[in-house]
């Protein structure tokens, strides 16, 4: 029944966007005037509280961060060859077209593939807040329920990974276009998705679900392991959004996190994936914190590539 009603909703979607104008990346949509005046734009807008968009023309920047908390900043400059502000988002320029009613439709130059923005229709929004954490937040070691470990190292950009299965490392990076900081991982990325405290995150590939198809880097992943000082697990909870085509979130008691439409809740209150049953890691407590130390020798931690 979920598979369904998420694929009906996909095609009400796609039949919506159909019916919402044409899919030139110009500024002949019907209804809408382009925005050319930057400091216009200056401030918070959103889509009911959720994604959020900020824009900063004296500063030369904008702050993404989708609801399930992918985001970071990327450059906010006029287009010398159209005076129209411009932004640089995952791959692609937006100029922005604004409609009578105040919703502002960030506008895609090019056809691509991957996570956009083009057709997120937003409004003015003076009460939502974006929190940007520097990257120096996320140094030190995290872990999830499952005891997969991850330690980063900003000043280095690197992070090394491990779990009773295997251990790497890697470097980390923002390419500075509004997704925020990510992980390589084998010729892909794992965005860092941050909770609103700063204590916590998920990693998603550019859109939310399941980052890879063996469970690696899934789940929540919290400070120096400490699952107590983090989370209030007497009120934690995976339930469904029935608003969004049955996506399953959990709440860890503090903060939220968006799991998507790929996991069902079993009777045990957990997640497990639909594909392979693999359980989502988190929602309790461990007995004891992995120690990586006991797989991976003493100085699991001194495997830096410098």
């Amino acid at each position: 029944m979920k598979k369904l009603f998420s694929l009906v909703w996909t095609l009400f979607m796609c039949l919506s966007l159909a019916a919402c104008g044409n899919t030139e990346s110009d500024d002949t949509q019907s209804g809408y005037e382009t925005v050319m005046d930057m400091e216009f734009l200056d401030g918070m807008w959103s889509i009911d509280g959720t994604a959020k968009l900020y824009f900063n023309s004296k500063e030369g920047f904008y702050a993404y961060r989708t609801r399930w908390g992918l985001g970071g900043r990327g450059e906010f400059e006029l287009s010398e060859a159209s005076r129209r502000p411009m932004i640089y988002f995952n791959g692609f320029l937006y100029n922005f077209l604004l409609r009578d009613d105040g919703v502002l439709l960030p506008n895609q130059n090019g056809e691509g593939s991957g996570f956009a923005i083009h057709r997120h229709t937003f409004l003015r929004d003076d009460e939502a807040e974006i929190v940007e954490w520097d990257k120096s937040n996320w140094d030190g070691m995290w872990q999830n329920a499952l005891g997969e470990t991850i330690v980063i190292d900003s000043s280095l950009m690197q992070y090394i990974a491990c779990s009773p299965d295997y251990s790497m490392s890697g470097t980390i990076n923002d390419e500075g276009e509004g997704m925020g900081l990510y992980l390589y991982d084998n010729g892909t990325r794992a965005y860092l998705c941050p909770s609103d405290d700063g204590n916590s995150f998920t990693l998603s590939a550019a859109r939310f679900g399941r980052y890879g198809d063996d469970q690696h880097f899934d789940g929540v992943f919290y400070r120096n392991a400490d699952f107590y000082a983090y989370t209030d697990m007497e009120n934690a909870e995976f339930y469904e959004d029935e608003y969004s085509a049955f996506y399953v979130w959990y709440y860890d008691g503090v903060n939220r996190y968006l799991l998507g439409n790929d996991y069902i809740i079993g009777d045990d209150g957990l997640a497990y994936h639909d594909n392979d049953g693999l359980i989502y890691p988190a929602g309790w407590i461990p007995e004891e914190p992995y120690d990586p130390a006991v797989d991976w020798g003493a100085n699991w931690m001194d495997s830096w590539d410098i």
